[in-house]
């Protein structure tokens, strides 16, 4: 079994970075170099992959040679962020057609390196790649809204009229017409979890940021939320989703109109800077 913590010492300096930058201080340096003292601290971090200036720490089996390294990285300018984000849309209309498999694949691999609180990695993200997985779902999601009349409790009109229609097949209220969907969930209860929402909220963003990169066109799925309010069982159902987990879904697919230009919403920023 491999160390959590391998120093290669041919190639270890002794400077000490590891054990600085090691905020639970699970690092400590001594006389042949840096050695994990007290692994019940260590978070995963990886800032002591990260960090060190020769390559010589390996963490959990990775090596440092596999990572990405900063020098020479082409990373964008603080004008293209900015223009980015000024761009970015939500699309509620969609083009025929899926969206490349190999390019969603490489995105949501990405997305393992996302934040999340105290590093605790406890996100899943359930994929319907394609429209074909997208109707077995809407079909899905239809018959569990129908069952959930138990004539006690009517469902409200927001959700009552637009779920006939679907049915009916007259427009798709709910999902736009996309021909894929992704739902982040996170596992609460798991070790280490301390802001499971906000880990879930962040993945959406920084999945949406990456398709949009690709030339994907999102649109955060507010209404699957306030669906499972009215039904609890509903992604409990469909894709067996604790009812209590949280979660958030994002609409995507290829994109059916072209925007020439931003919207101006600088003015709506309140900004309130304190002395």
């Amino acid at each position: 079994m491999t160390d959590l913590f391998e120093v290669n010492g041919a190639a270890c300096v002794k400077c000490g970075a590891c054990v600085r930058d090691c905020a639970f201080r699970a690092l400590r340096m001594e006389e042949d170099g840096p050695r994990m003292a007290f692994p019940d601290r260590c978070m995963k971090c990886q800032h002591c992959l990260a960090v060190c200036p020769t390559g010589a720490v390996t963490f959990d089996g990775k090596r440092p040679e596999d990572s990405v390294p900063l020098k020479g990285l082409p990373l964008p300018s603080f004008e293209s962020v900015e223009g980015w984000l000024r761009i970015r849309r939500s699309m509620r209309r969609f083009a025929a057609g899926d969206v490349d498999r190999a390019t969603l694949e490489r995105i949501l691999s990405v997305l393992g390196n996302t934040p999340t609180g105290c590093n605790a990695r406890a996100l899943t993200f359930t994929c319907f790649p394609s429209r074909e997985a997208m109707d077995r779902f809407r079909r899905s999601f239809i018959s569990v809204i129908e069952r959930h009349r138990d004539g006690t409790k009517l469902l409200p009109r927001w959700l009552a009229i637009p779920a006939i229609r679907m049915r009916k097949g007259d427009g798709d209220l709910f999902f736009r017409g996309a021909s894929g969907m992704l739902v982040v969930s996170s596992d609460e209860a798991a070790p280490g979890v301390t802001t499971p929402h906000e880990d879930v909220t962040i993945a959406c963003s920084h999945f949406e940021l990456l398709a949009n990169a690709a030339g994907i066109a999102t649109c955060w799925c507010g209404f699957l939320s306030q669906v499972q309010k009215e039904v609890p069982e509903i992604l409990e159902e469909t894709i067996g989703l604790r009812r209590t987990a949280p979660f958030y879904a994002m609409l995507f697919g290829l994109p059916a109109v072209r925007y020439a230009r931003g919207v101006q919403r600088d003015s709506y920023a309140r900004v309130d800077f304190r002395r």
